[in-house]
């Protein structure tokens, strides 16, 4: 039943428009989740292997190439289940599938994938042994998504699968494995998993059907599987992985952070002292899945893959959009950093408060607390005032439960955000400072203003009338002239003010529990 509507909705879809167009119509909104005959597995190969054209004359030659190309890796790559511990649940004798006799001719037919290395770029020799590399992938599959644990928990077949390809992956590209790359990898292989078609459950079937048979066939899973992540982790590897890119990406994101929000790059810079690369490292080469989970993770993921396609056709590159989707949700919990101190903020970057039901529930962290890490440096001065720390949003997200630690957990709308994200993608720098920085006070609920003395201010953009409010209306928070001259009058007063921050941020937390105490 499922393979038939599987068709049925494939067979819909390409008879209706032609595949190339099909990323466009995610964008647009017009094709998605909520579609009666919505196929993300089509979407996502459609972009990754090149697909054109209608149902009857769809181009499937990128697709059955890089099919080819995984045969002879495999081939050439034989994974050694044989040299595990025969106690292991995943050691065999070795099997050779393929036929001695042509192994010449198929290291002629050298993989497509492999010629594209460049020719000079030499790969770096794996510090880990063949063994040691395959047992430790054994451990990450083993506990892939235990949230979903039919997938890989539960199935052994599966972790079996996504084990070659990573391994393959691995002695492809010579690299040292980082932790984290098999939760992309089964990722896609989830995605692709759902939808996937025995063959020989349809035969003498018309021309149209047979090519999305063969479009979706399991016997090719592995295949697909590999190829789309090989493409994809081709950009993240490059920007993420590599210490030296991940610095510079995280620079970029401040002078980005900078340009939308003052205020918010400040607070976390010089009041919390908070380094981007200490909590993006996560964000960006896990691509959200650990902040947001996988039910958002997989929506998420089907507007950067129809991006990408949109912006660059012949590449897979799903970071074009993710330092502004970071942005936007730093921005959904600003009010909430506004008030942590250092080991509090860590905690909410850290274990991001979302509301998703394939999430697990958030466990407590060992965090370094630095209550001296807060004094602003000479080059910026801000201070906030907050009259209601139950701020307005964009309609992006709602505060729908709290988690065993009285934390507000958030909904997002995940078509909302990347809406928003590919605009200020489009957006040059000046853009970003005026009609950027506007989309991100809607998403904080607060306004970010600066007066002539470079001090900056963050407050709600519909005012409340409350008591706390008035009060906090009423003190001086946290400010620190810029000037060079009155040295001890200025420590004097910074060190006031600094109790003064210190009482509000008290006075804030204390309402906050106040009010979950009235709701019980």
């Amino acid at each position: 039943m499922k393979e038939s509507n599987t068709i049925k909705r494939i067979r819909h879809v390409l008879l209706k428009c032609r595949a190339e167009q099909l990323p466009q119509l995610v964008l647009l909104g017009s094709y998605s989740r909520q579609s009666a005959h919505y196929s993300r597995s089509l979407l996502w190969k459609i972009v990754a292997f090149q697909i054109t054209g209608h149902l009857e004359e769809l181009s499937l030659r990128m697709l059955r190439e890089c099919r080819k190309d995984y045969e002879i890796l495999r081939s050439e790559f034989m994974v050694p289940w044989n040299e595990l511990a025969k106690d292991h649940e995943f050691y065999c004798d070795l099997n050779v599938e393929h036929d001695l006799s042509d192994s010449f001719g198929k290291k002629l037919k050298m993989s497509r994938m492999r010629i594209q290395r460049h020719p000079l770029d030499t790969p770096k020799a794996p510090k880990m042994t063949d063994i040691q590399t395959l047992e430790s992938l054994s451990a990450d599959v083993d506990r892939l998504f235990p949230q979903i644990p039919e997938y890989f928990v539960e199935n052994k077949e599966n972790r079996r699968q996504l084990i070659e390809v990573l391994y393959i992956w691995w002695k492809l590209n010579g690299r040292q494995y980082s932790q984290g790359l098999h939760e992309i990898a089964g990722m896609i292989f989830i995605t692709l998993k759902r939808e996937s078609i025995c063959k020989t459950s349809f035969q003498n079937v018309d021309p149209g059907t047979s090519l999305v048979v063969e479009l979706m066939d399991s016997k090719y899973l592995r295949h697909d599987v590999f190829s789309m992540f090989h493409m994809m982790t081709e950009s993240l590897v490059d920007l993420y992985y590599d210490e030296t890119s991940l610095l510079q990406e995280s620079i970029k994101f401040d002078l980005k952070l900078r340009l939308l929000d003052k205020y918010q790059y400040h607070l976390l810079k010089n009041k919390l002292r908070i380094e981007s690369s200490i909590w993006l490292i996560r964000y960006f080469r896990l691509l959200l899945i650990r902040e947001i989970g996988l039910e958002y993770s997989f929506d998420l993921w089907d507007t950067l893959v129809a991006f990408s396609y949109t912006q660059h056709p012949e590449k897979l590159d799903l970071s074009l959009l993710l330092p502004y989707i970071i942005i936007l949700l730093l921005s959904l919990i600003k009010s909430q950093l506004i008030i942590s101190d250092y080991g509090e903020a860590m905690y909410l970057l850290l274990h991001y408060p979302i509301e998703d039901r394939h999430k697990n529930h958030l466990q407590p962290s060992a965090i370094l607390i630095n209550e001296d890490a807060g004094s602003p440096t000479e080059e910026s001065t801000f201070t906030y005032i907050q009259e209601n720390h139950q701020s307005k949003n964009s309609g992006s997200f709602d505060c729908v439960s709290t988690n065993k630690n009285g934390q507000e957990l958030l909904q997002l709308d995940i078509p909302q955000i990347t809406k928003d994200a590919i605009a200020l993608y489009h957006m040059s720098d000046q853009e970003l400072s005026t009609m950027g920085t506007q989309i991100i006070e809607l998403y904080s609920g607060l306004s970010n203003e600066e007066n002539k003395d470079g001090v900056l201010s963050a407050s709600p953009i519909k005012n409340q009338s409350s008591p706390l409010g008035d009060m906090l209306k009423r003190s001086a928070s946290w400010t620190r002239k810029s000037s060079s001259s009155g040295k001890n009058k200025n420590n004097s007063l910074h060190c006031n003010q600094r109790k003064d921050f210190d009482r509000t941020r008290l006075e804030l937390r204390l309402r906050n529990k106040v009010s979950q105490a009235l709701r019980k």
